[in-house]
């Protein structure tokens, strides 16, 4: 028997019709909910519609990196930058997805209560009822968690919504942080008893299994033994819904960090193939064409889950500069470029790095050229796979090495277009080096939600809080910088200075994939990262490779961060309708 694809029926959903729409009538407008759970086709088409909700940052407009001190994008003038000059409130709310997330969660919940009526679906693949309700459960599950991670505490609805549900059946106070945890975590516990360990079928890549519910659990517990929701005795010791239930814990403990350590453990445990790497002709390890096909690669061993349907080419022809026929506009900030590690290992500020801020160079080496720029040689492979700089070259295998021009007067400058980098720097990560935007071809790619460097990262983070002596810390983060091609850390780490070091390592292997701007907010440190000037080089000046005035670190734009910040405020509409909601503070 053929069997359809529930992500082509996800692709054509996406194509054919608005999630907007979808639960105010029925899937389909000639069909009951009972016709629905009848027809294994139309039951299909209900799953991949509770897939289609899921975001896609490959998209420049959704992606949430020029809201961390990452990057900029100079097209999310509604968006990214509201949010970076505090212009935003409950009223007017960049990338609000509040009611977008319930909407995905009440169909799921249809499903989820309805799915076993299927007797069509059972006769033409048995257990498939049992697999695709624990699928729909998981993902539930996940879809409270973009919505924790963004809005804080949030209102944990009935698992059976009726689907002409009425507001006043879904008006309810916020549980509590804890609570929204405990409800996740046990969600995907018992989704993963249902749950393949790995998706069998390269045609099914892309839902969840029992690896995809475990790597969500190991992220969830990580943020939730993390300072802004563990002891955090300053901040929201008054966030309290109406009947004086406090929403976020003040008593910190230790033990949530253990929990998120062992799964992240368990997941690691699961995957002994260990990171994606790649060799040179000689057999050598490529830490560049490693970390650069992480992304490229789809399915590729160090993935955990991903969406099969990114939007990639429209990511590489925003990325690519003017002189290739791209738009020329994500950028890469001063900031995220001096946390580069040089090529040693070492930060730029750290004695024996080999640092040169200024001057050019006279010589070629692996990465660069004569007449770079000195700030830019010698740095780590991740560096390169994610940066272009002033006469660096594109990233596609056939531009004949163009030098591109980011000064002033230069081909891709800020003289030629409104269309340029307001940081003097380009994003190439992501970018396919077969990906030809003059020829208009690209690469068929993904978008990794979880990979199994992140999973490293959060096990020697949370095992770091409550076993600060134990060897793996070190163990896993010498393991992600050894596919970077840097040598591993020198020993002798406190606690605080394993931290420092742990959260450095995050910020570069996980760069751009939306991890920055919600790791600075669990950490308590999101005003001192997010607000204040931003750097770039000077973009206003330069009429040549070899004018200096260009490489002046200047400020683009300063940034406004407050302590209400740290949540997005919750949209007034939902305010106005449940009378039960409190707002989050500040807001």
């Amino acid at each position: 028997m053929k069997r359809i694809s529930i992500f082509l029926l996800f692709i054509s959903g996406i194509i054919g019709f608005s999630c907007d729409d979808f639960l105010d009538k029925q899937p389909d407008d000639m069909l009951t909910i009972d016709a629905v759970f009848t027809t294994r086709l139309e039951v299909e088409k209900y799953l991949a519609n509770i897939y289609s909700y899921l975001p896609d940052p490959a998209d420049p407009y959704a992606n949430l990196t020029p809201v961390s001190d990452e990057g900029d994008f100079v097209w999310t003038t509604i968006g990214a930058n509201n949010i970076n000059t505090g212009n935003w409130g409950p009223t007017s709310i960049p990338y609000d997805r509040y009611s977008f997330y319930y909407k995905a969660i009440r169909a799921a919940s249809v499903y989820i209560s309805q799915v076993e009526r299927c007797t069509e679906c059972e006769g033409i693949t048995p257990g498939i009822n049992i697999r695709t309700k624990a699928e729909a459960r998981a993902l539930r599950a996940y879809y409270y968690f973009l919505l924790l991670q963004q809005y804080g505490p949030v209102v944990i609805l009935s698992n059976a919504i009726p689907v002409d549900a009425t507001n006043a059946e879904t008006l309810r106070p916020r549980n509590s942080y804890d609570e929204c945890v405990k409800y996740i975590a046990d969600e995907l516990d018992l989704a993963a008893k249902d749950l393949p360990g790995t998706v069998p079928n390269v045609i099914d890549y892309g839902r969840m299994d029992k690896r995809t519910t475990m790597a969500i659990k190991a992220r969830v517990l990580l943020y939730a033994a993390s300072p802004l929701f563990n002891g955090n005795n300053q901040d929201y010791a008054d966030f309290k819904n109406s009947n004086g239930k406090l929403l976020i814990t003040n008593s910190y403990d230790v033990n949530k960090w253990k929990l998120a350590a062992d799964a992240a453990k368990a997941v690691i445990d699961m995957m002994p193939g260990g990171l994606y790497k790649k060799s040179t002709v000689n057999g050598d390890l490529d830490p560049y064409a490693s970390y650069r096909d992480v992304f490229i690669d789809r399915w590729n061993s160090e993935v955990i889950w991903g969406r099969p349907s990114a939007n990639t080419n429209k990511w590489t022809i925003h990325a690519a500069p003017r002189q290739m026929k791209g738009w020329n506009g994500l950028a890469v900030t001063q900031q995220m470029v001096d946390a580069y590690h040089m090529a040693n290992g070492k930060r730029i500020n750290e004695a024996g790095s080999g640092y040169i801020e200024t001057g050019l160079s006279s010589t070629d080496t692996k990465f660069t050229k004569s007449l770079d720029w000195n700030m830019y040689l010698n740095r780590e492979p991740r560096f390169y796979v994610c940066v272009l700089y002033n006469h660096d070259t594109w990233v596609f295998s056939g531009a004949s090495g163009t030098p591109i021009q980011l000064y002033a007067t230069g081909a891709s400058g800020k003289n030629g277009s409104h269309d340029h980098t307001e940081t003097g720097y380009l994003l190439t990560k992501f970018v396919s080096p077969n990906s030809d935007v003059p020829n208009n071809r690209y690469t068929q790619q993904s978008w990794i939600y979880f990979r199994l460097a992140e999973m490293y990262l959060n096990y020697a983070e949370a095992l770091n809080e409550y076993n600060p002596n134990n060897a793996d810390i070190a163990k896993y983060i010498n393991l992600v910088r050894e596919r970077a091609g840097i040598p591993a850390l020198p020993t002798g780490f406190n606690q605080s200075e394993m931290r420092d070091r742990v959260r450095h390592e995050r910020r570069i292997e996980l760069a751009f994939e939306e991890h920055r701007l919600y790791d600075v907010r669990r950490w308590k440190i999101a005003q001192e990262t997010q607000g204040g000037p931003m750097y770039g080089m000077n973009i206003s000046k330069g009429i040549s490779f070899t004018d200096t005035e260009f490489y002046e670190r200047s400020v683009f734009e300063t940034r406004v961060f407050e302590r209400k910040h740290y949540f997005w405020p919750i949209p007034q509409s939902e305010i106005d309708r449940n009378k039960l909601m409190i707002q989050n503070p500040g807001w």
